[in-house]
């Protein structure tokens, strides 16, 4: 019976941890990409299907449709902090980016009105 419960209790953890995105990536240092025109370029367009991905940008690519759907909710902290300067960041400084990324990962705006106090304050 303890060898039972200690496989269902390693199940649950192992179901647990598969349930938060990957942290690899968490201290990639945003600012210098936001702030640098030619990495920001490579990553908007990586990001909007458009162009060529580093590994960082395919996580992006790949990661961004499941947080919409989820709220966030498998991110780390840190990755709800870099999420939200990153929003703030392409709202105020590159509109046309933020319209371009809604067309592609909202296109039918059902997420806009679930986020819409978040982005309200952003």
């Amino acid at each position: 019976m303890k060898a039972v419960f200690a496989l269902v209790t390693l199940l649950f953890a192992a179901t647990l941890a598969l349930e938060k995105y990957s942290t690899k990536y968490d201290n990639v240092d945003v600012d210098n990409i936001l702030h640098n025109q030619r990495l920001y370029n490579n990553y908007i367009q990586c990001i909007l299907k458009k162009g060529r991905c580093t590994e960082e940008g395919k996580f992006l690519q790949e990661l961004i449709p499941d947080a919409i759907i989820t709220e966030c909710s498998k991110c780390s902290d840190k990755q709800k902090e870099q999420g939200e300067k990153v929003i703030r960041f392409i709202r105020k400084e590159h509109p046309k980016d933020w319209d371009a990324l809604i067309a592609v990962y909202d296109p039918e705006g059902k997420y806009q009105e679930a986020y819409k106090k978040y982005l309200d304050k952003v």
